[in-house]
């Protein structure tokens, strides 16, 4: 299983992530192989969660350079503005492909809670063939 782990080569990134979006591709990318989660294919969601944590980032900088949640519309109605509908759907989307790389302290739980069951099964397994 070592040799499996230092087999897996990480994909390049995307070109349409910036340095940060490539940074946090490559920071998780690694830590999945090291967990010996990454498999090949799994570029495309890693890309997908970089593209959507880029974007978050911007979004949050945006809305602190602005320092008002509202903007002023023709007709006098105070509106959201709209980095903050960026914020919350790339952290939403974000969210999703945590969860799906079990990257969330609940996710690893499970995993966890999982792999443990198996080994208990397998245990069983190993007696009634004894």
């Amino acid at each position: 299983m070592e040799n499996e782990k230092k087999s897996i080569v990480i994909p390049k990134p995307p070109t349409i992530l910036s340095k940060v979006g490539k940074d946090k591709y490559y920071q998780i990318a690694q830590m999945l192989i090291e967990g010996s989660k990454f498999k090949i294919g799994d570029e495309i969601a890693l890309a997908a969660l970089c593209v959507n944590y880029q974007r978050w980032l911007q979004a949050e900088r945006a809305i602190k350079k602005n320092k008002d949640l509202c903007f002023e519309t023709e007709t006098g109605y105070r509106q959201q503005i709209p980095e903050i509908s960026i914020a919350r759907d790339c952290m939403k989307t974000m969210l999703t492909f945590i969860r799906e790389f079990g990257l969330t302290p609940k996710e690893r739980a499970k995993i966890k809670e999982l792999v443990l069951e198996e080994k208990d099964k397998d245990e069983e397994l190993d007696d009634m063939i004894q």
